[in-house]
């Protein structure tokens, strides 16, 4: 009963196959080995398991790497290369070495960013066609024992030329890959890994230099390969967009949303029922902090907030994210004046040029006009009442005269 508690279920294996054809003439001699597998339904388990999708993406990444590093071993080292499948497979860490039933080259790759290696594995007739035409010969015989040193310098210092696309793959996420040789023909057990833990292997099934089909194998811990994967997806969102590919018209068509956030806050569910129509909230921002803009998941920008044309706008402060950027208080912000306000074009007086003696003439004759109309008078045209008047106007004005010299008299008195 105790060891019915005990044991572990077996974890059932999660594996992506990509199978390519043969070229045309190679299908009747290639027949792909039968694996016979029993398929057994299991609940999966442990933190360490990847998703479907970072599955996926380990498959795009590797297969990349590999279709690259075949292009470059037939150009620099003048190998027949045909691909016939890439597989990528999640299981544990026994269950990967149970497959391992043919003599192999075993290695692994560090690299200084994680304490946990990456296993590389070839079969032995890849790794004899690699050290063969790195010395400019080419395969005589299948090669069934170890490998001498010297092989084993040739095969790790060959490779290791080749681990700078492997870093480009992953964007260079995996930092100074090195690698080195542990065992052959025999697989060594690394005894830093649990048995039972989660490993995933990327499997490339190829034919090098017209010999029988043989593996490559890349064998990741789960956590490992998850954290990996995590910082290559967030320097995929860091990287910009190239939109030179597309053409204006479509160009003009993409629409991004754009976000500006003034600042934020928090309430206590107390204040938040308190709440009334005229209430101010404190934000957590400072008059001089520059606000938040959003433009999709493209670029954030830091920004000061303003109006234009009547409607509230922002002007870009900063465009990378920097910790200490000042903008003036919205008070000392260069506002546009209404249009309302706009002051009116002034219509200016529209001047007759005349010539200057014709002026002159005209002012004579007017001012003759008016003399006449008001000195030159005819007696005949007096009244009676005028003539009065006048009288009366001169005799008041005589008697003004007595009186200021009789005072006159009286002060010198």
């Amino acid at each position: 009963m105790a060891d019915r508690q005990t044991a572990k279920p077996e974890i059932a294996a999660q594996k992506k196959t990509i199978k390519l054809a043969p070229v045309i003439g190679d299908w009747t001699t290639y027949k792909p080995p039968k694996v016979l597998a029993k398929k057994i339904k299991c609940g999966l388990y442990g933190f360490d398991r990847l998703s479907k999708e970072e599955l996926n993406l380990a498959l795009i990444i590797h297969y990349s790497f590999i279709e690259k590093l075949f292009k470059k071993l037939k150009i620099d080292l003048k190998m027949s290369v045909e691909l016939f499948s890439v597989q990528v497979e999640q299981t544990t860490y026994l269950n990967f070495l149970r497959t391992l039933t043919n003599p192999i080259a075993q290695s692994k790759i560090t690299i200084s960013n994680s304490h946990d290696p990456i296993a590389l594995i070839l079969d032995l007739p890849i790794a004899n066609s690699i050290i063969n035409h790195s010395l400019g010969s080419e395969d005589i015989e299948s090669l069934n024992r170890g490998l001498t040193e010297a092989e084993i310098n040739v095969l790790t210092t060959t490779l290791n030329e080749y681990l700078t696309g492997y870093a480009a793959a992953f964007e260079h996420v995996v930092q100074k890959p090195i690698l080195s040789f542990i065992s052959s023909p025999d697989v060594s057990i690394d005894s830093a890994i649990n048995t039972s833990s989660t490993f995933v292997t990327f499997t490339v099934e190829v034919s090098l230099a017209d010999n029988p089909p043989a593996k490559i194998s890349l064998g990741y811990l789960g956590n490992s390969l998850k954290y990996i994967l995590a910082r290559f997806k967030q320097k995929q969102r860091e990287k910009p967009l190239d939109f030179s590919k597309l053409s204006s018209s479509l160009l003009s068509k993409i629409v991004i949303p754009a976000t500006a956030t003034l600042g934020q806050t928090s309430l206590t569910t107390s204040d938040i029922n308190q709440l009334e129509v005229g209430d101010v909230v404190s934000l957590g921002t400072t008059i001089n902090s520059a606000i938040e803009l959003q433009i999709g998941d493209i670029l954030k920008a830091l920004c000061q907030p303003g109006k234009k044309d009547k409607k509230s706008a922002v002007k870009i402060a900063a465009i990378s994210e920097e910790e200490h950027v000042e903008i003036a208080p919205p008070s000392l912000m260069e506002v546009s004046p209404p249009a309302a306000e706009a002051e009116l074009p002034v219509e200016e007086e529209q001047v007759i040029e005349t010539p200057q003696p014709e002026i002159e003439e005209e002012f004579a004759e007017e001012e003759e006009e008016e003399e006449t109309e008001e000195f030159d008078l005819d007696e005949e045209d007096l009244t009676d009442e005028d003539i009065f008047l006048d009288e009366e106007e001169e005799d008041e004005e005589d008697e003004d005269e007595d009186e200021d010299e009789e005072d006159e008299d009286d002060e010198d008195m």
